[in-house]
């Protein structure tokens, strides 16, 4: 048997796949049935009868809704949210060419920030002795 109940469940169901197919055919057909016999409302199909919905209100008398917070806030601050839309749209795009440079090119970049890593901390080394600093200052020199 297996541990736990979510095991016990899927080798259950794939043993009897089958079985709950069935029945699960069994039981669409039953509600499709249902749905013919039973219509919803029987004076729509009676043809003596003039069918006419009810009409609980005109059009003219149903109220302006007051707008949402959301809504208000929206009015109120359009055009920055809709420059902050702009840039996001602006930066996914830009993201997704970085992305793409960055996959066609990985193994140069990842050399370049190798070698920026190694000079940096060759340098943080030399600058912890005196003959270190003194390197490095002649080196700034003649850059």
């Amino acid at each position: 048997m297996a541990k736990n109940s979510k095991e016990y469940s899927r080798k259950y169901y794939a043993e009897h796949r089958e079985m709950f197919r069935e029945s699960s055919r069994k039981y669409r057909e039953k509600k499709r049935l249902e749905k013919m016999l039973n219509p919803s409302n029987p004076r729509l199909f009676d043809m003596r009868e003039d069918f006419k919905t009810e009409v609980r209100e005109k059009f003219q008398e149903i109220r302006e809704k007051e707008p949402t917070y959301s809504q208000r806030y929206y009015a109120a601050n359009k055009e920055r949210i809709r420059a902050q839309q702009k840039e996001a749209r602006e930066r996914k795009k830009r993201t997704e060419k970085q992305r793409a440079y960055y996959e066609a090119n990985k193994e140069r970049i990842t050399a370049q920030q190798r070698a920026y890593h190694q000079r940096k901390a060759k340098e943080k080394r030399m600058a912890k002795t005196w003959y270190g600093r003194i390197a490095l200052k002649f080196k700034s020199l003649f850059k």
